[in-house]
This record gives structure tokens, C-alpha cells and sequence, in this order.
């Protein structure tokens, strides 16, 4: 059900999912097991019966093209038929496929293809067929939201000429989508440009001898197993028809008997809403947003509440994107070296018969998090965060909500003091959801500061230092953790590469028993 809901919020700025469900060494430190690495779980005979070939789920009335519908299995089949502009790697660098350079400067972007690529029929891959990808993702409910600040395109010189309506230095990364042939964007089975073409039967995928990138990496053949939907591939899955899906839920992405798991890097941010309206100087200013975040240990959040599926939020942007990498200055533990000083700052004394600060009336500190039960790593989070902040001397009051609709509606009425929320941001990553008049901002607090230093990052990446250290000192909401993407797979099936461009990401290594 609550998968469900989770879909249901699409926005315009990135997709919200204000609590929703649901990779080597990383830069703070985290556990490496906690991304790009396969959990295996020890089973017993049994299992997927693929008998040694890849077993995936494909709905043949929804076809192979994403951008007619919207469909989270439709875009995972996709990326093995369709060669992308770029991908995304599971380090978050940028690599470029059918695009050979995306320069973006100023309010335009210019896109070069890349030469010698061919489709599958071994027809050039051209800037008209990039035009016409480009088009029919921006004009798609899967693409259309984060092309919503392109204001114009057209070819020019055998480039792709993007007029955009304020700059974007990241909007490259917004271009992991399939190149499909001019005229055949609104063909449900488009000429392949990618790893895999179609068979002779409606049930298989066989290798392209003619793939750009990644010819003769992974199976020959690929099975399509008919499915109505999520649910029934989930079902596929337990009866041994599928060997391999992408959850998009907590009780999905949890192991059992018969998986194992691999997680891929995402940019779903778990965080704290901080209504700066309060009559609490602890909520109301920037030096008491400050010190709930160093009161935060992000680590233990992550490996202890969200069983090492997610990596500490170190500051606004996702930490593995290269102009962040040595920028960031929110730590993955707990800092409370500072916090008395801070906390006397904010007029609040520690009681040592308690253990609790209390404010200048003697009232014991206390604030309320607002948490949705029906996700059960957020209500992990909320214990942990109260034991956290007690031995930092807050006292923490949960507020539980069991339906989702009303803790939506509390969120974005402002019925809050903290609240843990989850937000998809776009991978160009637009804060713009959290600033004046985005679809997080209620109760936040505002700066033109901090707008001037967005602005700044979208016309040039260098300037991503300074939009950190500026975020790091207002704190309008406190960053916990990116959650990391699951992918399930049968027991047979190893060497599974995902990132957030695709589940399918790189199959040099995949082999299924």
C-alpha cells in the first residue's frame, strides 16, 4: 500500500516521498557494505528455476518504451534494449554514451553526439535522433518533470541546442535517458540502440552484435516473463519465474530464504523538517538547527535504523557527486564537542539532576518528531534519533502517524516542530524543493543567502564549496541519510552492477547458475 502512496507524489521538482518506504569505500567513511556490494544470504536448496538464464518480468502491453509509459519495470527493461545519452556510474561520476560531450553555460546546453554509433538495424545514431529522445522525454510523465526548466530545443551544426529558463552546471546528469530513432518514439518497441534487441519469440531478449558500449558483456539471451504489474513480479520473483527485480519497497527490499541483495547509490534523501516558526530558539535559529545536527550521529543511523541500506548525509548535495567530495563540512558522527557553548548561546542550561537542558524558565527542553509507522527504517530513525538527542540532553517526544494522508497533510500545513521526511531529488540535485515556494519549504526557514549560493552552484560546479559551508551554517533542515537502492536477485544470480541510471547498469560481470 505504501508503495503505492510513494508513487503517487510525483512533483515538479523532484518526486516526494515525504516518508516513504523503502558500493565500495564511500567518502565519509561508511561501512562499505552498505552500498555496491551484494548481501548473499545462505539458503537452502530451492530457488529460481531459470535453469542458468536470466528470468526478468516485462508487461507486453506496456512494451519496452519509457516514454510512454510510466512505469518503474518498463524503464528497467529499457536500459538493456536502449543505449543512454550518459549513465550515471555507481560512483556517481558522469559517463558519456550516445552523447559524446553536454556542455551547459549559462541558460544553454549543447549536446554533441558521439560518432560511429549505430542502432541495431545498423543505422546511424544521429542529432536528429537525440532531438527527437529529448523531445519525447520532456513531453513523457517518467522524464517531464526534470526537463521542466528546458525552455526550448533545437539542432544545430549536428548538435542539440537546450535554451534552458535559469542555468543548470549539473544538467548532464539529468540525460541518463534512452536514444531511440526519430519517428519511433511513439512505437512501444523501438529499434534497439542498446546491449539487447528482440527476439525471434515475444518472451527474449538476444545480445545486439552491433551495441555501442558493452557488446558481448553478459547473457546472450534474456527471458521475458509476463507479469500484470509490481505486485505479481513480486510474486514471480517468490515462485521462481523471475530471478532478479528493483524493489520500491521496505518489505520488498528485505531479505529472505531464497535472495539475496545488491544496493546501488541513490539520491532519496532521508532528513529532518525543522519548523523555524517555533518559540523554540532550538528550532527557530540557525544556531540551534546546528546543534541538533551535531547532536546527530548519521553513521549508526545508517547502519543500525536503515540496516546499513542507506550512507550518511554530509550536506546537502549527495557526497559521492566529484564537486563535493572534499567540500563538505556536516560530519557522518556525532560532534558535541561545541554543544554547551552553543546550547548556552541559545539560553538553555544543562539540569545535572536530570540530565536535560532546560530554558531560562526551568521548563525541561522538549520538542515532538513527527514520524509515518508505515515505514519501519523511519521509525527505527525516530528511536535512535531520541536516544541520541537524550544523551545530549533534548528530550524527544515521537508523534506517530499511521496514515499517510494526514501525516502529508501535517507536513505540508506546517503542524510539525521536526518531522522525518524523504524527498527523490532530481540528479542535477535541485534544492529548490526546500527554498521559498517549493513543495518542502513549509516551516523551513528562508535566507537569501542561501538562494544566492543555489544560484551561484547551478551556473558553475566550483562554486558547490561555498553553497555547502552556506547550507552547513543556516541548517533550514538537517540531512540524515541518502538511501540506497535494492536490488533482488535469486540465490543463482551474481555480479549484479546498479546505479541510479538503471538496474542494468554494467553486465560484465553478471552470470546467473
Amino acid at each position: 500500500m505504501h508503495s503505492v502512496l510513494r508513487r503517487a507524489l510525483a512533483l515538479a521538482a523532484g518526486v516526494l516521498l515525504l516518508a516513504g518506504c523503502a558500493a565500495d569505500s564511500a567518502p565519509d567513511g561508511s561501512d562499505a557494505s552498505s552500498s555496491g556490494g551484494m548481501a548473499t544470504i545462505q539458503v537452502p536448496a530451492g530457488g529460481s528455476t531459470s535453469d542458468g538464464v536470466l528470468c526478468i518480468g516485462y508487461t507486453e502491453a506496456d512494451g519496452f518504451n519509457p516514454y510512454l509509459v510510466n512505469s518503474s519495470l518498463v524503464a528497467q527493461n529499457a536500459g538493456l534494449v536502449f543505449e543512454n545519452l550518459v549513465e550515471i556510474t555507481p560512483e556517481i561520476d558522469l559517463e558519456y554514451r550516445l552523447a559524446q560531450n553536454i556542455v551547459s553555460t549559462g541558460n544553454q546546453v549543447i549536446i554533441t553526439p558521439r560518432s560511429g554509433c549505430t542502432f541495431a538495424d545498423g543505422s546511424p545514431v544521429t542529432a536528429e535522433d537525440l532531438l527527437a529522445s529529448l523531445q519525447a522525454a520532456q513531453a513523457s510523465a517518467m522524464y517531464g518533470g526534470r526537463f521542466a526548466n528546458v525552455t526550448g530545443m533545437r539542432l544545430q551544426n549536428d548538435t542539440v541546442v537546450l535554451d534552458l529558463a535559469a542555468p543548470d552546471s549539473l544538467f548532464a546528469y539529468l540525460c541518463d535517458i534512452p536514444v531511440m530513432k526519430a519517428g519511433e518514439t511513439g512505437l512501444s518497441a523501438p529499434t534497439a540502440s542498446g546491449r539487447y534487441t528482440y527476439g525471434d519469440g515475444a518472451d527474449q531478449l538476444v545480445a545486439n552484435p552491433r551495441a555501442p558500449f558493452g557488446a558481448g558483456e553478459g547473457p546472450a539471451e534474456i527471458r521475458l516473463w509476463p507479469v500484470s504489474g509490481y505486485d505479481e513480479l513480486v510474486s514471480s520473483f517468490s515462485q521462481g519465474s523471475v530471478n532478479l527485480y528493483d524493489a520500491i519497497s521496505d518489505s520488498d527490499a528485505a531479505g529472505s530464504m531464497t535472495s539475496q541483495q545488491s544496493f546501488y547509490r541513490t539520491n532519496e534523501l532521508i532528513y529532518l523538517g525543522v519548523n523555524s516558526t517555533s518559540e523554540k530558539p532550538l528550532l527557530a535559529t540557525a544556531t540551534g538547527r546546528v546543534a541538533l545536527s551535531r547532536m546527530t550521529d548519521r553513521r549508526k543511523l545508517a547502519q543500525e535504523s536503515f540496516y546499513s541500506r542507506a550512507y550518511p548525509a554530509t550536506g546537502i548535495v549527495n557526497s559521492f557527486y566529484p564537486c563535493v567530495r572534499d567540500a563538505q563540512v556536516i560530519s557522518a558522527d556525532a560532534d558535541t564537542a561545541e554543544l554547551p557553548a552553543l546550547m548556552a548561546a541559545l539560553g538553555y542550561t544543562l539540569d545535572p539532576m536530570t540530565g536535560y537542558y532546560a530554558d531560562a524558565s526551568g521548563a525541561r527542553l522538549e520538542v515532538q518528531l513527527l514520524v509515518y509507522t508505515g515505514s519501519v527504517y523511519k521509525r527505527y530513525a525516530a528511536n535512535l534519533l531520541r536516544q541520541q538527542w537524550g544523551e545530549a540532553g533534548v528530550y524527544v517526544q515521537i508523534v506517530e502517524q499511521d496514515n499517510f494522508d494526514q501525516y502529508k497533510e501535517q507536513v505540508l500545513s506546517g503542524q510539525f516542530e521536526l518531522y522525518i521526511g524523504e524527498v527523490k531529488l532530481y540528479n542535477n540535485m535541485d534544492i529548490t524543493p526546500f527554498l521559498t515556494g517549493g513543495a518542502l519549504s513549509m516551516g523551513l526557514a528562508q535566507s537569501e543567502e542561501l538562494l544566492a549560493a543555489r544560484d551561484a552552484f547551478r551556473l558553475d560546479t566550483a562554486a558547490a564549496g561555498t553553497l555547502e559551508q552556506t547550507f552547513a551554517a543556516l541548517m533550514p533542515l538537517v540531512p540524515l541519510v541518502w538511501q540506497n537502492g535494492t536490488v533482488v536477485c535469486s540465490r543463482d544470480v551474481t555480479g549484479v552492477s546498479a546505479s541510479v541510471s538503471g538496474v542494468f547498469y554494467s553486465l560484465a560481470n553478471l552470470a546467473v547458475a
